[in-house]
C-alpha cells in the first residue's frame, strides 16, 4: 500500500526542503497503523532536524534532544520498519546509531560538568549538606576546565557530524520516508491490531532483563537492561495515541525505572572520565587534586550501586500497576 502524501508537506518542502519540518498527523484509536507510524516517524524526524539546529550554536540541551530524537526513531524502526516497502528501515537504523554515537560524548560530558557545578554536595561525595567543601573545591578546579575543554571537542566534533555528507544523506532518508512514505499492505490494518503485540513485545522483553539482574551483575549487564526498558518505553510512545492513558502511563512507568539506569550509567561513564583525566600528562594534578579524583571514583561506584538497588525496588513497587497497565495495550 503507498500512502500519498499530505499535500501541504510536500509543497512546503517543495518551497524550502532544507528548512521545512515535516507535519504532525491526527491519530486515534481508528487509525490505520500507516497513519500511526506516520505520525510518529514525523514528529521524531521533526525533532531530531529542530534539535540539530541548536547543535553548531551549542545551544543548551540541543545535543540531547537530537540524541534522545535518533534514539527514538531507531526504536521505532524495530517496531514498525517492517511496513515500510523496501529497506527504509535497514537502511536508516545503522545510520541513526551513527548519528547517535557521534553525539553521546557531548552529552555525557555536559552531564558530568552539570554534575560538578551544580554545588550540591550530596551528588558529589554524598555527605549531608549543600555546602561546597574544600575537596568539592578541588574536583571543581582539578576537572571542569578540563571537561569544557574535552566538551568543546566533543560539540565541535558532533557540529562537524551533523554538517558531514554522512548525515545529509540521513537526512534526506528521513525527509523522504516522513513525507512520501511507503507502506506494505498491512499499513492499511487497523493500528490497534497491529501495533498491540509489538508494543507488548519490547514490554515483555524489558521485564524479563529486569527481573533477572542482580546487583552483582556487571554494570554492561545492568546497561543492557536500561536499553532494554528504553526501548519499551520508546513502544508504549508509539502505541500511545491509539491506546490511550493506559499506554501512555506505560510509557511513563518504563521512564522512572530507566531513570536509575541512567544515573548508574552515568556513574560509569564519569568513573571513566576521572580515569582519564587524571591519566592526562599535559594536564598534570596535584597530589592533593589527585586524592580528591580517586575519592570521587570510589563515591561513583557507590552512586552506581545506590541507583542499581533504587531501580530494583522501584521495579518491585511498579509490578502491580505495570501488569494492569499492559494489559489495557489492545
Amino acid at each position: 500500500m503507498n500512502e500519498a502524501p499530505d499535500s501541504s508537506v510536500a509543497a512546503n518542502n517543495s518551497r524550502d526542503p532544507d528548512l521545512a519540518l515535516p507535519q504532525a498527523v491526527p491519530v486515534s484509536r481508528d487509525s490505520t497503523v500507516g497513519v500511526a507510524i506516520l505520525a510518529h516517524f514525523r514528529s521524531q524526524t521533526a525533532a531530531l532536524l529542530e534539535a540539530e539546529r541548536g547543535i553548531a550554536d551549542d545551544r543548551p540541551d540541543a545535543v540531547h534532544s537530537a540524541r534522545v530524537a535518533a534514539r527514538r526513531l531507531r526504536s521505532g524502526l524495530r517496531i514498525y520498519g517492517d511496513l515500510f516497502v523496501g529497506d527504509v528501515a535497514s537502511a536508516l537504523r545503522p545510520e541513526l546509531a551513527w548519528y547517535a554515537s557521534r553525539l553521546a560524548p557531548a552529552r555525557d560530558l555536559e552531564v558530568f560538568i552539570e554534575l560538578l557545578e551544580s554545588g550540591r554536595r550530596a551528588s558529589i561525595t554524598e555527605a549531608n549538606d549543600s555546602t561546597i567543601s574544600s575537596e568539592d573545591e578541588l574536583l571543581v578546579t582539578a576537572l571542569v576546565p578540563w571537561l569544557r575543554a574535552q566538551h568543546s571537542q566533543a560539540v565541535a566534533s558532533a557540529a562537524a557530524d551533523v554538517r558531514s555528507d554522512r548525515a545529509g544523506d540521513l537526512r534526506v532518508q528521513l525527509r523522504a520516508a516522513a513525507n512520501t512514505p511507503r507502506y506494505t499492505r498491512v499499513a492499511s490494518r487497523r493500528a490497534s491490531k497491529v501495533l498491540a503485540p509489538r508494543v507488548l513485545a519490547a514490554d515483555r522483553k524489558a521485564t524479563r532483563a529486569l527481573e533477572k539482574l542482580e546487583p552483582t551483575d556487571a554494570s554492561e549487564e545492568w546497561h543492557a537492561v536500561r536499553i532494554a526498558a528504553k526501548r519499551a518505553r520508546y513502544a508504549a510512545e508509539v502505541g500511545a495515541p491509539v491506546f490511550g492513558k493506559s499506554c501512555q502511563h506505560l510509557a511513563r512507568l518504563w521512564a522512572s525505572v530507566s531513570e536509575p539506569l541512567g544515573l548508574a550509567q552515568d556513574a560509569v561513564i564519569q568513573q571513566d572520565l576521572v580515569r582519564q583525566r587524571i591519566g592526562d600528562a599535559a594536564f598534570p594534578l596535584t597530589a592533593a587534586e589527585a586524592f580528591a579524583c580517586g575519592v570521587l571514583v570510589a563515591s561513583s561506584r557507590e552512586r552506581e550501586a545506590r541507583a542499581q538497588l533504587l531501580t530494583k525496588g522501584l521495579w518491585r513497587e511498579a509490578r502491580d500497576e505495570h501488569r494492569q497497565l499492559a494489559r489495557g495495550v489492545k
